[in-house]
């Protein structure tokens, strides 16, 4: 056998000793490996706290930036807003569009650098959360931007042409101009498309970033029926302006100056009218004459025109003219009245519709422009001595008046030739005027719509849907609540209702079934002394329209003249005379079934008080709910006097909507 060498086994403390080379043999690998990771976390620690730094840094500049933006937007939207004081100062529009440029660039160089970041800093705590809401935000804030320069932009053009727009000399508004601020308007409704979506899609989490973020957007909000009505409405105005405002072919209105010291239910009798011309939206021209010659000339040739069954209480004369063809307060039917007699009397020129005027417009118009002197007569009229001076050049100084009748030479008869007179000297002092005297006078004429001293009626049914929607076309309106709607007709044929004070007292009590009992009282004082030019009596014809199913319970002070029913309203007449020094009060109790109306937030009073036109009378309301109504909200300047009481006094200067919401 081969002898064979056999290790010896080792012993205890050479296994021991083996264990100990083998631990010491791998040390240097986990030291390694724990120095590694070591390594690798101190350097991702280091890392992360100086990316947090760098995001940190960069968050608040980039916040600070977006502020910036937001403040921009907000003084562009204050300077487009200061533009109700003045439609036509330039100045205004162009800061805005610098502010809106600012903002539009701020927030697309923004957009650009967060945009760039990488995906992954969306996911850092704090920073990601802010950084996905201005990623949310930054297109709407772009989008508001892009559309404030381009309303800038459309209304820097609307007023380089209007901004003289009684010049007839002055550039008007063209096809081409037209056709731009059509496309201004496009762009403008398209980009307010886009705003009212986004909006519509913002989170709480993206209102987080500025304080007055959540302000802005909850009363966006609150404007977008608002904003969608004018975007309506300016959507079906522009296919209308060139025959409205003479864009291409010049347009034609028939003007009703109208006297309201002779008061007729459409503001007053027709002392003048005329023919405004329009191109490219400018007054171009106007032509006033006196009445009298349309009116008897056509007379004089036999020609007669019968007074309506509607209006046979209109007992002055036995045939209808222009004159007094503006027997209804609603002035749609009175305007197409109006327009259609002119045409049968004669009037040659083709017309696109009505405008009436009071003499309140013309001292308005005289306050602003100063005395306008009238040489040829020797006379200065201001707003003080207007009527004055216009009654006793038409009139002359006796009670009955001059006679009407054309001068042998050809030339306007002396009561006429002062009123073309002063018109003309008017209109050359208001084409003098400075621009911001001139946006002075568009506000006025804005702020003279809804007070009805200057009424509108167009032609175009598209048109005076329009005025009807914005409750600018002088209609006798019927809405669903409660309703009041006091109309006079002087039937004296003198100037007297220049010197009688009316007062309209009402005392409301709402029961708990929704029931409005009446106490009204009209009172009418001729105490003030003047030349009133006629008859020392005055005779008023009076007609109050309430809502359908009003029941009249007691009635004093006035001739019932019946009822009957007219623009869906019920109607209440009566008649009084009136002397110099005399008061006549006349009383009304009358009751209107389910005027307060309940829903599921409680119970709703709306109470609609309608104005005449050329009347200036003071308003004195008492409403009292019931004894059950608690967390009352007025409504229309109504004040709480008492416990369920509210109170309003003041003058009746347009068409008027009070109320209270309450819960019983």
């Amino acid at each position: 056998m081969h002898n064979v060498k056999v290790a010896d086994k080792p012993k205890v403390e050479d296994k021991q000793s083996i264990k100990g080379t083998r631990r010491k043999a791998r040390r240097p690998y986990f030291v390694a490996l724990a120095l590694l990771l070591l390594l690798l976390g101190t350097a991702g620690s280091l890392f992360s706290i100086s990316r947090y730094q760098t995001y940190s840094a960069q968050y608040y500049h980039d916040l600070s930036e977006a502020r910036e933006g937001i403040q921009h937007l907000q003084t562009g939207a204050a300077l487009l807003e200061r533009l109700q004081q003045n439609l036509l100062d330039g100045t205004t529009v162009e800061r805005a569009q610098h502010e809106f440029t600012a903002a539009l660039v701020t927030f697309s160089q923004l957009d650009s650098q967060l945009k760039s970041l990488p995906a992954i800093s969306q996911s850092l705590p704090t920073y990601g959360a802010r950084l996905r809401a201005a990623l949310h935000l930054l297109p709407l804030t772009i989008e508001v931007s892009q559309t404030g320069v381009i309303t800038c932009n459309t209304l820097d053009l609307l007023i380089s042409r209007f901004h003289e727009p009684l010049n007839a000399q002055a550039q008007g508004l063209t096809t081409a101009a037209l056709s731009l601020v059509d496309r201004g308007f496009q762009q403008i409704r398209t980009a307010l498309n886009l705003v009212i979506g986004q909006v519509n899609h913002l989170q709480p989490e993206d209102l987080q970033l500025d304080p007055r973020l959540s302000k802005l957007v909850t009363t966006f909000h609150k404007d977008i029926p608002a904003l969608q009505s004018w975007l309506d409405g300016i959507e079906k105005i522009l296919p209308l302006v060139p025959t409205l405002l003479g864009v291409g072919t010049p347009t034609n209105y028939l003007i009703e100056v109208l006297d309201s010291t002779e008061l007729r239910p459409g503001g007053g009798s027709i002392s003048n009218y005329g023919i405004a011309t329009f191109s490219g939206g400018r007054l171009t021209d106007v032509r006033v004459s006196d009445v009298e010659l349309l009116d008897r000339s056509f007379q004089g040739t036999g020609g007669q025109i019968p007074v309506p069954a509607a209006y046979t209480w209109f007992d002055i004369a036995p045939t209808w003219s222009l004159r007094d063809s503006n027997l209804d307060a609603d002035f749609p039917t009175a305007a197409r009245y109006g327009e259609s007699i002119y045409k049968q009397e004669g009037g040659k020129v083709p017309v696109q519709g009505v405008i009436a005027i009071t003499p309140a417009l013309i001292q308005h118009i005289l306050a602003i422009t100063g005395p306008i002197d009238v040489p040829e007569y020797h006379d200065t009229i201001t707003a003080q001595n207007l009527i004055a001076r216009l009654h006793y050049h038409q009139l002359g100084s006796g009670q009955q008046g001059n006679n009407i009748t054309p001068a042998p030479n050809g030339q306007p008869p002396e009561s006429e030739r002062f009123t073309v007179l002063l018109t003309g000297h008017l209109l050359d002092r208001v084409r003098q005027l400075s621009p911001s005297a001139s946006g002075k006078l568009l506000q006025l004429m804005i702020s003279s719509l809804p007070s009805k001293d200057i009424q509108i009626y167009l032609n175009s049914s598209v048109a005076e849907h329009l005025l009807q929607s914005y409750h600018l076309d002088t209609s006798i309106q019927s809405p669903s609540g409660d309703s009041l709607f006091v109309v006079d007709a002087n039937i004296a044929a003198n100037k007297a209702n220049n010197f009688i004070t009316n007062t309209l007292d009402d005392q409301v009590t709402v029961d708990g079934e929704g029931t409005a009992v009446h106490h009204t009282t009209l009172s009418y004082a001729w105490v003030l002394k003047g030349q009133y030019y006629g008859p020392p009596l005055y005779r008023d014809y009076l007609r109050v329209y309430v809502p359908p199913g009003s029941i009249l319970q007691t009635q004093n002070g006035w001739e019932p003249r019946g009822t009957s029913q007219a623009f869906s309203r019920e109607v209440w007449a009566g008649f009084f005379t009136l002397s110099f020094g005399q008061t006549q009060t006349i009383t009304l109790v009358w009751t209107v079934h389910g005027a307060a109306k309940k829903g599921t937030g409680g119970w709703h009073y709306q109470y609609m008080i309608q104005r005449q036109a050329g009347v200036q009378r003071t308003l004195h309301l008492q409403v009292k709910l019931p004894s059950c109504a608690v967390k009352i909200t007025e409504l229309g300047g109504l004040v709480s006097s008492s416990p369920q009481v509210m109170t309003l006094a003041q003058p009746l200067n347009g068409d008027m909507n009070v109320g209270a919401n309450y819960i019983c």
